[in-house]
């Protein structure tokens, strides 16, 4: 093809546009990256930013013209907004800032630095140095090795935050051969964390446990009186931040006959401690209740009505629980206030049964009040 003389080819042109677009990157990679690597970045929240002393640097007696700190990212900074706090001081040639209150871990900046020919902004974040805690199942609640046929929910802890909209991925309940059963949970649109997703609630589905309805009928029970089970959590579930993957876990446990009656605190055995003391004052249950519920629906009070200020333990599987005072007992006793709220393992409360076959009528009662007379200790 024959091009007249003066004329460049629009492939050329572009090659050309190209090639100078190049060199125009290039050039400003390295301007940038010379300024950036002459900065001294903090490693710590403690430390303060350098920017060393040259020829390029503005002579000026306000070292704030030449370097300035913003929270926030480069684009766009930095007209508007007000740079960190600090101090500057010239030290051991270079211009060294300090923020008043020290850098945050995690935060995203911006240095911006001018120099005589031009003005630089450089972003950085302090990273933690701290390795991250692994992802690890803690615990998983009922914490018993027996468990009744018709236990509705597990509580599985995690010690970090967890990917949300995959547990069922992981979470597998098999049976003694080991075969997953795969209907045994429900499924909600959306998954049953606690609010940093450290702990999430799984439900055995109630169509398995209720008698006499579809569910039941078709598959049967998801547990099984006199069978072994296991609850897995499989390996490989990401923490929410990535960095770490769960190993795998397992919980196994016998089942045992169904709970189909109401709990009865006439049932319950109570362990009085000393007055003048701050021994525990101690209950063993009729059976395992409803690991959280049992830290929000029983209050210790006085018999005027003042609530006892204390911490609560709770062991043997849900069976037992344990309050530790303050202060020491004082000799006119206490009673424990019972909310009928309060639920067992199968969900049953004090009020209503789960499973309504042959239950009756609901109960009205709302709170039960349990007497602790305290016993009189010599020595």
């Amino acid at each position: 093809v024959s091009v007249p003389a003066g004329v460049i080819p629009v492939y050329e042109c572009k090659n050309r546009i190209a090639r100078i677009l190049a060199i125009l990157l290039m050039v400003m990679t390295v301007s940038s990256n010379a300024v950036a690597e002459g900065l001294i970045l903090p490693r710590g929240g403690a430390d303060p930013i350098k920017l060393p002393l040259s020829d390029v640097v503005v002579a000026t007696t306000d070292l704030s013209e030449q370097l300035e700190v913003y929270v926030g990212s480069a684009h766009p900074c930095c007209d508007g907004r007000t740079p960190v706090a600090g101090r500057y001081e010239v030290e051991k040639g270079a211009i060294a800032f300090t923020p008043a209150f020290g850098f945050d871990v995690g935060q995203d900046y911006v240095a911006r630095v001018r120099t005589t020919q031009k003005e630089t902004l450089i972003p950085f974040n302090i990273r933690s140095h701290a390795e991250p805690t692994p992802a690890t199942v803690t615990e998983i609640f009922p914490s018993g090795d027996t468990l009744p046929e018709n236990v509705l929910r597990f509580y599985i802890h995690f010690s970090v935050p967890m990917k949300p909209h995959v547990a069922f991925d992981y979470i597998k309940l098999r049976d003694p051969s080991g075969t997953a059963d795969e209907a045994a949970f429900m499924r909600f649109k959306q998954e049953l964390w606690n609010e940093d997703r450290t702990r999430l609630t799984v439900l055995i589905d109630p169509g398995r446990i209720k008698r006499n309805v579809a569910t039941n009928l078709e598959l049967g029970p998801a547990l099984l009186e006199g069978q072994e089970y296991t609850l897995f959590v499989d390996a490989g579930w990401p923490s929410a931040d990535g960095m770490s993957r769960l190993p795998a876990f397992r919980k196994k446990f016998m089942v045992t006959a169904p709970l189909r009656d109401l709990p009865y605190i006439g049932q319950w055995e109570i362990k009085p401690p000393c007055f003048g003391s701050q021994d525990p004052l101690r209950i063993t249950f009729d059976r395992p209740f409803d690991r959280h519920l049992l830290g929000q629906t029983m209050q210790v009070i006085s018999l005027n009505g003042d609530v006892v200020e204390g911490a609560v333990e709770i062991t043997d599987g849900e069976w037992q629980w344990a309050f530790f005072p303050d202060k020491e007992w004082q000799p006119d006793g206490a009673q424990v206030l019972v909310s009928a709220e309060l639920e067992d393992v199968a969900a049953n409360n004090f009020r209503d049964l789960l499973d309504h076959v042959g239950s009756g009528e609901a109960k009205t009662v709302s709170t039960f009040a349990v007497p602790v007379r305290l016993r009189i200790c010599s020595g």
